[in-house]
């Protein structure tokens, strides 16, 4: 299928479908990576398409940014998807996870995290990150 023939079924598609999954799944297969929001990679992970790609791409915005909270509110959200994601797939990227989870503790950016996050929010927060340290370990 040529570039243009894809534009035409994707924008076929927003125009006379009124179901937003498939319309979405359109618009993601023609970007790479670098050009999914936080939300897009949140809901790869969510309905179960490209959950190792969308996995790889948050752990890598995680590490180019040197924190888990380079996103501001999507933090939470991008870590409980990320805490969702099956072991074998986490595993895959166990020293760049360790080194996240490191930063975070030793750092105490949970505590840091008082603008935007509450006290149960911390907690919760806290076991996604004991989800994954177990998947890993």
């Amino acid at each position: 299928m040529t570039n243009e023939d894809y534009e035409s079924v994707v924008q076929n598609a927003t125009k006379f479908s009124d179901m937003s999954l498939p319309v979405w799944h359109l618009e993601i297969t023609g970007k790479c990576l670098c050009e999914l929001s936080n939300f897009d990679l949140i809901r790869c992970i969510r309905q179960d398409v490209f959950t190792d790609l969308a996995t790889f791409e948050i752990i890598e915005r995680i590490d180019e940014q040197n924190t888990p909270f380079y996103a501001d509110i999507d933090s939470m959200e991008l870590m409980e998807k990320l805490s969702s994601v099956n072991s074998d797939i986490l595993s895959a990227y166990k020293s760049k996870l360790d080194k996240m989870i490191e930063n975070v503790e030793t750092n105490g950016l949970i505590d840091l995290a008082d603008i935007w996050m509450f006290d149960e929010q911390k907690e919760t927060y806290q076991g996604y990150i004991n989800i994954i340290k177990s998947k890993i370990h």
